[in-house]
């Protein structure tokens, strides 16, 4: 979601700000805009709807040094890409957002919702206040510019951030101020660069790499001045404080698509790799676990996530109670806290995001925490927010994950789980584990034989709705396998549980219908699998079967005639959800393709999503 950079002190500020939001692209945005402060103070504004380009356009046919302000001293700029929560999609909604209220002019760009924002708004208008835009942002400036007045600039922006309810990360620029950055967070991340000569604030470190490798991460309440010389920290109650510097090498971040024709199908690719890391990193040798952590007395667990977290949480669930016999819960994050469910004492409680900066798993980690629960974590970035807050963490080691639609980092999410699972249960891991490092190999030939997906995906473009299927735990990897479908192909798609079917979507079933359904021809299950498929062959349903050559071998010719058949290799059951993964994943990015929408990122999607 939204992108924020700034930067104070570089002689090349503009240029480094633009590229900083290029990597942040990935995130999801509708606009972008810029602020550039001349060595007077001078600050001038750029905004554009749609893409980067649009607004380098922008500046190109109206550059900075059209207004009062001096190009060539400028080297304090900030940035922003908007994804929209408060109006519209325009220019005048995009951030930054100026305002003036008996102090000096304000700049600013904020990521998060300023949930009190409508009475803040008429509070400033019966001050004289004039906006210009349908956003929450904009009663910062004003409120920034009222605090100024009496207080220095970081008590200003201290006592401004009181006064907002919800989750912000802001930064910005004071008339007058020149080369100096005002910066804040609440539940939204942020982090300084460490330059020599200068200084940064980012959204996300990926924003700087190429300019820094030196970070701190500002925690909540945490207040910063920046100019090119120093910077000054203080936290929510107005104390000096010292954060620690880490050292991120963000290289391997920015290694492109590598020859893929989107970075959707680059990831897809990378999963065997992923697979092998994770098992090398968390096993040893001779067949024992090494996580870097130790639980034991488990009484309960309860996984919290969002999306397609949550669908790798709820394949957890059986994982998890299949090895350790314990009662396992699934949440979707937004729920968690208002559905206020009790929880035990000495219970386990796991936060699974991708980004690590999910808001609404995030909140739901500090409710969990607050309830004496033992708090571990799953994602991809080890630095975010949501780890940080955790006792525990287990990082998922995908590397970057670039296109919208997770792949290779729910594939981690899952192994994470099946690596847990082997560690709290009761059964002798190594004879799993041997089976677990088949896996990269397995994954390599599914890779290899691409070519009956791609044909598949030719025949469902034409669908405006698909069901997908599944029982056990391959239920959750059909809700997961529609998600893919729907988000980057617009397909309208439902999962259901097979046996789910009958009680109300068979309905939907008619010739234009197709039916995916995952099924395993080892879990005893295969002839319910056969009713389900001979339910959609009755009323005319596009049949299209996922399953292991044991399935396959269950098939009598009349059966295979009436369907389309996609097999997966046969493998021990802790592999299953992982081998069947790859081709919805396969189905969803070859449809979408075919239907040529924007694959890597999709209409009104965000990666990380720092909203509630």
């Amino acid at each position: 979601m939204c992108g924020i950079v700034a930067l104070t002190g570089h002689p090349d500020a503009v240029e480094k700000v633009l590229t900083g939001l290029s990597r942040l692209e990935y995130r999801g945005y509708d606009s972008a805009g810029i602020a550039a402060q001349d060595a007077a103070g001078h600050i001038t504004v750029r905004k554009a709807v749609g893409k980067l380009q649009a607004l380098r356009d922008t500046l190109a046919d109206t550059p900075l040094d059209h207004s009062n302000i001096e190009h060539s001293t400028i080297r304090t700029t900030i940035g922003h890409t908007r994804w929209a929560t408060h109006g519209t999609p325009t220019t005048a909604n995009a951030h930054p957002h100026q305002g003036r209220l008996g102090g000096p002019q304000v700049t600013v760009v904020h990521n998060g919702i300023i949930e009190n924002y409508k009475h803040l708004r008429e509070q400033l208008e019966a001050q004289g206040a004039t906006f210009h835009s349908a956003t929450d942002t904009e009663v910062i400036p004003f409120i920034l510019s009222q605090q100024l007045v009496t207080h220095t600039p970081l008590e200003a922006i201290r006592h401004a951030a009181h006064t907002f309810h919800g989750n912000y990360a802001i930064a910005a620029l004071v008339e007058g101020m020149p080369d100096t950055v005002l910066a804040t967070r609440k539940g939204a991340p942020l982090c300084l660069g460490l330059g020599e000569g200068w200084y940064a604030v980012a959204s996300d470190p990926l924003a700087l790499a190429g300019l820094t490798t030196r970070f701190i991460f500002l925690e909540d309440g945490d207040c910063a001045l920046l100019t090119p010389t120093a910077f000054t920290l203080h936290n929510g109650e107005g104390q000096p404080v010292t954060r620690p510097v880490q050292v991120l090498d963000l290289d391997d971040d920015l290694s492109g698509k590598q020859g893929f024709r989107h970075f959707m199908l680059k990831e897809i690719h990378e999963q065997p790799a992923v697979v092998a890391k994770l098992i090398e990193t968390y096993t040893t040798p001779d067949g024992t676990l090494a996580l870097p952590f130790n639980l034991s007395n488990v009484t309960g667990i309860n996984i919290v996530a969002c999306g397609t977290a949550s669908y790798a949480g709820a394949i957890g669930k059986y994982l998890l109670e299949e090895h350790v016999g314990v009662p396992v819960n699934v949440d979707i994050a937004s729920e968690f806290r208002y559905r206020n469910p009790p929880l035990a004492e000495g219970g386990l409680f796991i936060a699974v995001s991708q980004s690590g900066e999910t808001a609404d798993t995030l909140a739901a980690l500090e409710h969990a925490k607050a309830h004496g629960q033992t708090c571990l974590v799953l994602t991809n970035a080890p630095n975010s927010s949501m780890a940080r807050a955790a006792h525990h963490v287990l990082p998922l080691l995908a590397g970057r994950e670039i296109a919208v639609a997770s792949t290779k980092a729910f594939t981690a999410m899952v192994l994470a789980f099946t690596l847990l699972a082997l560690e709290l249960g009761t059964d002798a891991p190594a004879p799993h584990l041997a089976e677990l490092r088949k896996l990269p190999q397995l994954l390599n030939n599914q890779l290899a034989a691409l070519k009956p997906i791609k044909n598949l995906a030719d025949t469902v473009t034409d669908a405006h709705s698909m069901l997908f299927l599944g029982r056990g735990v391959l239920a959750p990897l059909a809700y997961e396998g529609a998600l893919k479908m729907k988000e980057i192909s617009y397909i309208h798609a439902e999962g259901y549980a097979s046996g789910e079917m009958k009680h109300g979507p068979i309905a939907l079933v008619d010739a234009t219908l197709p039916v995916v359904n995952l099924a395993t021809g080892a879990d005893g299950l295969f002839e319910k699998t056969l009713s389900n498929l001979r339910e959609v062959e009755a009323r005319h349903g596009r049949v299209i079967l996922i399953t292991d050559t044991a399935g396959a071998a269950q098939l009598d010719d009349a059966t295979k005639r009436g369907l389309t058949l996609i097999t997966v290799p046969d493998a021990p059951k802790l592999l299953t959800p992982i081998l069947f993964t790859l081709p919805l994943q396969l189905l969803a990015y070859f449809t979408a393709t075919a239907k040529g929408t924007d694959v890597d990122q999709p209409r009104n999607l965000a990666k990380s999503v720092t909203v509630e």
